[in-house]
């Protein structure tokens, strides 16, 4: 097994550094040595943590209150936790736009409180809520995703297209495309169980 270094941060805990990919929620085996049968990586599984978040329990998602509620639509991932932050989803797939009006509108998402530090997810960031222990990898709770999403990364090769998220795959797609939706996130500092 695989641990992470862990150094003292400012008030007192660790954070992990260097930590391992958490596991990809694949439980199903189809051979020896595929994903199902080796599942590979940190965590329990898919959406229990190896140690306890902020509020004391080992979900992996839960609201900014520490909850399943998710009444602003806020999903905090806590295996992006590195002892003072931690990376949070707005989950509703916005009404679908190109790619510059959905980073856009993503820029300028207010939230209760959190009134800035939106964005649009990027591709390391919108895969590693894949959860591919389902049939359509972002169609579990909390999120319950069905749509094409837009990602904030620009395909290098021909930078007029953008990556998009849908069911079960990654695609590029021209920017002018208006048939996405698009989901925000953000870093959230964490002071005890606030998040700011």
């Amino acid at each position: 097994m695989i641990s992470a270094l862990n150094v003292k941060i400012g008030g007192g805990g660790t954070a992990p550094i260097g930590a391992t990919l958490t596991k990809t929620g694949q439980t199903v085996s189809y051979r020896t040595g595929d994903d199902g049968d080796l599942e590979a990586g940190r965590a329990t599984s898919f959406t229990i943590l190896g140690s306890k978040n902020p509020f004391n329990t080992f979900d992996r998602f839960t609201d900014e209150l520490g909850g399943f509620t998710y009444a602003n639509n806020i999903v905090i991932d806590w295996s992006t936790y590195n002892g003072s932050t931690v990376l949070g989803y707005y989950r509703i797939a916005t009404v679908a736009a190109s790619w510059n009006a959905a980073i856009d509108a993503a820029l300028a998402l207010s939230i209760g409180t959190f009134t800035s530090g939106w964005r649009m997810p990027n591709k390391l960031e919108m895969e590693s809520i894949c959860n591919y222990g389902t049939a359509f990898i972002l169609n579990y709770s909390p999120f319950n995703l069905n749509a094409t999403i837009w990602i904030s990364t620009t395909y290098l090769a021909t930078t007029t297209l953008a990556y998009t998220m849908a069911q079960s795959w990654v695609n590029l797609t021209s920017k002018t495309t208006s048939g996405a939706r698009w989901i925000a996130c953000r870093t959230f500092t964490v002071t005890g169980t606030t998040l700011s």
